[in-house]
């Protein structure tokens, strides 16, 4: 569920963020923002999103922004992309088509 790409952490959920996904990213999530500066969210396996889903990637958002990091979305489906935009938090959260566009910004910013 995290791999390690370049010193960037990549969570990546394997079904739907929703309610029942979320107890088990919530650790994935906390050690990868913990312990890298820059986290990815691959969500090519999580076509749709929940609010537990989405109050988990906001908090994760947070919390690495506080310690002087970023995380970004890779492939979000429509369905995902439609969520943020409804609840205006897509100007927040980086977005990427895939994992290797997500990963080459990071070696482009650095």
């Amino acid at each position: 569920m995290t791999a390690v790409h370049q010193d960037v952490a990549v969570v990546t959920p394997s079904a739907d963020l929703d309610a029942d996904a979320v107890e088990t990213m919530r650790e994935s999530l906390t050690v990868a923002v913990r312990d890298h500066r820059h986290v990815i969210v691959d969500l090519h396996a999580a076509p749709t999103i929940d609010s537990a889903g989405l109050s988990l990637l906001v908090r994760a958002l947070n919390e690495a922004k506080a310690h002087g990091g970023t995380l970004t979305l890779a492939a979000p489906s429509r369905y995902v992309v439609t969520v943020l935009h409804t609840m205006k938090l897509h100007p927040v959260f980086p977005m990427y088509p895939d994992l290797d566009a997500a990963l080459a910004g990071y070696s482009l910013s650095a």
